[in-house]
């Protein structure tokens, strides 16, 4: 690895909601399945991560106009293990260091550490310059999104990591019917979530030219 290189990427800082109400064999848990999750987008997507102050993380993408996809299925993370999490978008150029995204510096991450700083009773801030109507969005799938029960967040989580699968596919997985795979995507407004995902790729793809 070059001892220095720079790259236009999308960036999520996160940090858990109330982790200190869980006792630590819970924590303790939760950070391994975290680390788990977070190794599968390195794999899958050569994403950068760094676990930091114990309850906060950053996600590098090098796709940067997947950003709002992988920050939604963060939250769905957590949401399925009925917790949450804050989480603070921006994209731009990042250059990554052989300490990776720990020592990582530019513009795009500290826009997203400043906008979780700042963060009030949003769940899902967007940092870099929109206009009126993408803004209205976001805050319209923020809501979306802290009403959803846990088994809701599972099935629309498998539905975007699989992108779009048959619900009978995800019934399977699940241990239920087909019917009622697609009732809980039904109540987790799956294509108004999917929707949003291709508004937010093309806005970023254009913020990118």
């Amino acid at each position: 690895m070059p001892i220095s290189q720079e790259n236009y990427m999308g960036v999520i800082t996160a940090d858990i909601v109330n982790s200190q109400s869980l006792c630590q064999s819970d924590y303790e848990q939760l950070l391994v399945q975290l680390k788990y999750y977070l190794s599968a987008l390195r794999a899958e997507f050569s994403a950068e991560f760094h676990i930091f102050r114990g309850d906060s993380f950053q996600i590098a993408l090098p796709k940067a106009k997947a950003l709002f996809k992988q920050a939604i299925a963060v939250r769905l993370f957590f949401i399925q293990q009925g917790l949450d999490v804050k989480v603070s978008l921006a994209q731009g150029q990042i250059k990554l260091s052989q300490g990776g995204l720990a020592t990582a510096t530019g513009e795009a991450l500290v826009k997203a550490g400043h906008g979780l700083d700042n963060i009030k009773h949003q769940r899902l801030v967007y940092n870099n310059t929109c206009n009126e109507s993408f803004l209205l969005n976001i805050q319209f799938i923020d809501l979306l999104l802290s009403k959803l029960s846990r088994k809701q967040a599972q099935a629309l989580l498998l539905y975007l990591q699989q992108d779009k699968p048959e619900h009978a596919q995800l019934a399977g997985q699940l241990s239920t019917s087909r019917a009622n795979v697609t009732k809980l995507l039904n109540l987790a407004n799956y294509t108004l979530i999917d929707a949003f995902i291709t508004l937010s790729e093309s806005y970023i793809f254009s913020k990118e030219t």
